[in-house]
Order: C-alpha cells, then sequence, then structure tokens
C-alpha cells in the first residue's frame, strides 16, 4: 500500500473497512515522511497487519471530530506532534512564536495550548472505554514529573494529567507493537503493565514492580527546588534498557515508568525505513500552502538513532539512548536511490545522518550498563569503540553511487558534526570538507569559557579551534572555500555576564558575526534543566542562573552585537564596565552589518 494512511471515513471504506484498529491523533498536519512520528508509527503499525487511521490536528473544541472515524478497535494513539507544544508555541522568554511550521502555510491556531491533555480528554469523550496511550517526544520527555518553562512549575506527569492509560517513552515501536498485539490478543489493559518503555499510573488493581527506584515525589520537588538534581542524577542512572523501572508519587496517585525498551537491530531499522512513505503532506494541503517543516528533510535520509555525546541540555539520550542505531549501508542507499525516482526530487540530498552525523556505526565495547553520562566527556571512554570505518565506507559508496547515475546528484551532510569526535579521524575530515559540505558546516562550540563548557558537557574550546584549523586545512587542499557555522547558547546555567562578555570579546576579535544562536530553554529531563531549578551543578555546588529576561536579554544580546537593535542595551552595559573601545568595535560592526 503505498498511498496516505486513511484520514476520513470514506478513505477507510475505499479500503474495505469497518473500523480502524488503531487511530493515530497529532497536533501537527499529517506528512507522511520518516522524519515524523506519526508517520513512522503509523507505517510500522500497518506493516504488522493493523489497519491504522490518522486523526491531524482535529478540531477540539467539540467532540465531533474525534467520533468522525468511529472508535479504534484497539487504542488511540496520541502525540503533540513533532516538537514539544510548549516550545513549538512560545519562545525561551515566554513570549508566543509568529507561526507553527508543522502546520499548512504556518498557520496558528490549529492545535490546543496542551494538546496530550486535550486531546485525551475528547478523546475519552467520544468513546470512554478505548484505552488511550500518549507517545511522541513531548509524552517521553515529560514522563515524569518535570520542569515547565512557560508557568515556572513542576508539573505532574503528563500522563497523570492527561488520565491516558498508558505512555510510550523512547522510540516507541516495540512498546506500541506490543501494546496493539496484547490487546489484540484480548489480553485487559490492567494486565500491560511489564513493557519495557511504558509508563502506567498505580490505579485499578495495578502493582508496583518490587525492585522499584522510589523517586521524590511531585510535591518535595515543587517544595524543596534543590532537591531537583538529585531526582534527576538518580532517574539518569535508571534510564537504559538494563536499568530498574521507577515509582514516583503523583499527589493523588502513583507513576511507574519502566527502562526503555532495547534499540532496534540494523534489520529491524533497515524494514522501519523501508516502508513505503510517500514523503509527502497529504494532498489535502496542497491547496492551503503545504506543511513548511516538511522542506528542508523532504530529501533527507536517517542513518542511525542515539548519541553518546551527553551534553547538558541536550534530552535525545532519554529519548533515542546512548546506543547508537546503525542501519545497513544498503539499506540507506537503497533509500537514496528511490529518491532519484521522485518527480520532486531536483538532484539534492540535504542530509544524511541521525542526531550527530558522525557517531554512524560506533558502538561500547563494554557488555555491561555503563553509569557515564557522556562516552566523550570529560574525556572519551575506552571502552568506546571510535572507529571511523562504517563511516567512511558509507560515504565512499555514496560518491560511487552518484558517479555511477545518469543525472547529477548531491549529497551532503547537514545534521550536527560533534567536533571533537571528528579529530580522531583526518580521512573523515578529508571526506567530509570535500564532498559532502555545501559550503557551510555546522558545528556547537556552544560557549567559549571553560567553566560554562564544562557545565554544559561540551570540550574545551581549543578543541574546536583544532577541529576549524583542520576543517580549513582539508577545504584548502580540496580546492574549496568552505566556512563552519558555529552555534552558540546564552544564558545556559553556570554562565555570568561575565563569561558572556568574554565570549563577545572573542567574536568580536574575529569579526564573527553569529546567526545560529539559541537562548537556553529548561527542557524536561535534560540535565541542564536540573541545574536551572535546582540552582546547583551535578556535585551540589552552587551556580549562577541567568533566570530575569533582562539579564538573558542582555546575554543574548551580546552574543548578537552585530545586531543594531541591540545597541542601547549593549552600550548601557558595556559603559559600565568600562569597556569603551569594545562598543566602538561594536558599533563599527553593526554599520558594517546594515550596509550589507
Amino acid at each position: 500500500m503505498t498511498d496516505f494512511l486513511p484520514i476520513t471515513l470514506e478513505d477507510m471504506h475505499a479500503r474495505g473497512w469497518d473500523q480502524a484498529d488503531v487511530i493515530l491523533i497529532t497536533g501537527d498536519a499529517y506528512v507522511d515522511h520518516p522524519s515524523f512520528g506519526v508517520a513512522l508509527i503509523g507505517r510500522w503499525l500497518e506493516s504488522l497487519g493493523y489497519r491504522v487511521a490518522i486523526l491531524a490536528q482535529p478540531d477540539w473544541k467539540s467532540v465531533d471530530q474525534f467520533r468522525s472515524l468511529g472508535p479504534p478497535r484497539l487504542f488511540w494513539g496520541i502525540t503533540s506532534g513533532a516538537v514539544d507544544s510548549r516550545l513549538n508555541a512560545n519562545a525561551s522568554m515566554g513570549h508566543k512564536r509568529r507561526e507553527d511550521l508543522y502546520s499548512p502555510s504556518a498557520a496558528l491556531g490549529l492545535r490546543p495550548d496542551r494538546p496530550l491533555l486535550t486531546y485525551s480528554a475528547r478523546a475519552r469523550e467520544a468513546y470512554k472505554h478505548v484505552p488511550i496511550v500518549l507517545g511522541g517526544l513531548e509524552a517521553s520527555l515529560r514522563r515524569l514529573a518535570h520542569y515547565d518553562y512557560i508557568e515556572d512549575q513542576i508539573k505532574r506527569s503528563v500522563l497523570v494529567d492527561a488520565k491516558a492509560d498508558l505512555l510510550v517513552h523512547g522510540m516507541g515501536e516495540l512498546a506500541v507493537a506490543e501494546i496493539a498485539s496484547r490487546l489484540a490478543a484480548g489480553e485487559a489493559l490492567e494486565t500491560l503493565t511489564d513493557i519495557p518503555g511504558t509508563a502506567y499510573r498505580v490505579i485499578r488493581g495495578a502493582k508496583a514492580p518490587a525492585n522499584c527506584i522510589e523517586l521524590a515525589s511531585v510535591s518535595k520537588l515543587a517544595q524543596y527546588r534543590d532537591s531537583f538534581m538529585a531526582a534527576q542524577l538518580a532517574y539518569q542512572l535508571q534510564a537504559h534498557p538494563h536499568g530498574k523501572p521507577v515509582i514516583q508519587e503523583q499527589d493523588p496517585e502513583q507513576l511507574v515508568v519502566h527502562p526503555p525498551a532495547t534499540p532496534l537491530n540494523s534489520e529491524k531499522m533497515d524494514r522501519l525505513y523501508s516502508l513505503p512513505f510517500t514523503r509527502k503532506w497529504h494532498k489535502k494541503y496542497d491547496k492551503l500552502g503545504g506543511i513548511p517543516a516538511l522542506v528542508p528533510v523532504q530529501f533527507s535520509i536517517t542513518t542511525h538513532r542515539g548519541c553518546f555525546g551527553g551534553c547538558s541540555f541536550c534530552s535525545i539520550y532519554f529519548h533515542q539512548g546512548k546506543q547508537i542505531c546503525t542501519r545497513s549501508q544498503d539499506s540507506i542507499l537503497n533509500e537514496a536511490q528511490s529518491m532519484t525516482y521522485d518527480k520532486a526530487f531536483r538532484g539534492t540530498i540535504s542530509d544524511i545522518g541521525g542526531p550527530t552525523a558522525n557517531m554512524y556505526g560506533m558502538k561500547c565495547s563494554q557488555t555491561q550498563p555503563c553509569a557515564r553520562l557522556s562516552c566523550l566527556f570529560p574525556s572519551k571512554c575506552k571502552h568506546l569503540d571510535t572507529n571511523y570505518g562504517p563511516m567512511l565506507s558509507l560515504m565512499d559508496r555514496i560518491l560511487c553511487w552518484q558517479n555511477d547515475l545518469k543525472r547529477k546528484v548531491k549529497t551532503f551532510i547537514s545534521s550536527g558534526v560533534r567536533h571533537d569526535l571528528a579529530l580522531f579521524s583526518n580521512d573523515y575530515i578529508t571526506l567530509l570538507s570535500r564532498h559532502f559540505v555545501s559550503g557551510h558546516l555546522k558545528v556547537a562550540p556552544e560557549h567559549y569559557c571553560p567553566r560554562v563548557l564544562q557545565l554544559m558537557g561540551k570540550p574545551d574550546f581549543t578543541v574546536f579551534e583544532e577541529f576549524e584549523s583542520r576543517f580549513t586545512n582539508a577545504s584548502k587542499k580540496a580546492g574549496k572555500e568552505q566556512y563552519l557555522v558555529p552555534y552558540f547558547i546564552s544564558a545556559h546555567p553556570g554562565c555570568s555576564t561575565t563569561d558572556a562578555l568574554k565570549l563577545t570579546e572573542y567574536l568580536v576579535g574575529r569579526s564573527w558575526r553569529v546567526r545560529q544562536v539559541q537562548d537556553f530553554v529548561p527542557i524536561p529531563l535534560a540535565l541542564s534543566t536540573a541545574m536551572f531549578v535546582s540552582g546547583c551543578d551535578t556535585k551540589g555546588s552552587q551556580i549562577h542562573v541567568p533566570r530575569g529576561r533582562t539579564e538573558k536579554s542582555l546575554q543574548s544580546a551580546l552574543l548578537q552585537y552585530h545586531d543594531k537593535k541591540n545597541y542601547r542595551i549593549l552600550a548601557d552595559h558595556l559603559s559600565t564596565k568600562g569597556k569603551i573601545d569594545l562598543l566602538k568595535k561594536i558599533c563599527h560592526a553593526q554599520s558594517q552589518t546594515a550596509r550589507r
């Protein structure tokens, strides 16, 4: 079946269905592409023989659309979409975003503020006895008590607030398949309390496993925010496939979260990504301007999942895990070949990679569970196999495939490259620079000051400078003028205005006008968020945390010193610091930027 999954009752009847087994509800528009979780889970369930329908961005103001497809035979699967709904709707300082890239023509207002809660309530209203399973990125990251930066509150698990039956966290293929299989076999919902990669509420006779690790309750975390770091570290020790279940008092009920499911092996990864995705938005959006979020990823290829970098501000570890799950080279090349048959393909594969592009094929040689938060920081773990053989072989095969084609095709690596990891292979840097960079390569030094980088879980800035030197030399040898596009974070916990100023002085000294700047956002489950909430580092030492709009705006302006709109805030601050010479240089940079 190569058409879209059904979205209407008429679509279902055209397939000869009188009822769907599973109906997936999403806060995004329906895009049938493997970068979108609903499409991935929908196609996966379809391949297992289930009848799957999609309810995308339903009108939540009444129950009518939630009844439009009839009741699902097995369960509702509900996700807020590809991005956490708070982050999708709000910028770091709380103001509303002006567009929603996952909606037709980036229109606003097509999803509720809290999709998981609202959709669950409507689904329950529509068909009271149909099980509700939450999943996707937001459910995964908000599986436990968590900090909400918009409300500045410690919130209960979304599973509890949504009053849903189960929550799937992490990459959910195996957990969702087991839920569907056991419900289809007639098992009672109350017995589904032993599935890896899920969470459940301790209600209706359900019991907690005997070996649970107890975490601080919601009320304790709310009352004593300095305990948030200890709770984060306690959970982090169990957040791997060999960990123990955790239990947390949610007031008034308890929640059990099982360890993540075992990651997919290469065979299952190949099967998953070979499913018949159309790689298009649903045709109903053609007259509505399309879905902007698809455009940059439409002709991209996921080569692997997982990241062992362990950056403090990132929560990929909790969603995809540290173990790298790698697709076979044949599977990747087959997907690339299929793109060339698409009428919309213009000869460019925009990206081949994963959360970190240069981790393809890498693995840990240790067979026992590991408590390290990062395999690279503060130094490379002795058990980490950084063999670039699989990555280099894949790149060579892609080049050979391109040369054999009758049309010109270019393939780029646009997803993040871990620069400290890249230093383990000059051959990788050479091949990357010569063939896989479009002119600009994104890298993420994140900051300049050693103490801030240490809190971020990032290497010293001299490591970035070493990578920059090697990349520049390799580009020159290839006869190309190419540039790095550095990514920085402002107002990270532990970063003072003095630290931010040192970074600005470095940037001004090099005449760097940084475009990739992110004001720190405390997203759930990230270690940096625990620093933000508790005000301390992982050892319990107090650190400075930029909180107010005034300081956060100043740190952001210091990174974007070249923007004329930041003149007044910079002039006031630098004058009080006696940095008149620096202010003159900034004025000159702003005037140059304005003339461009």
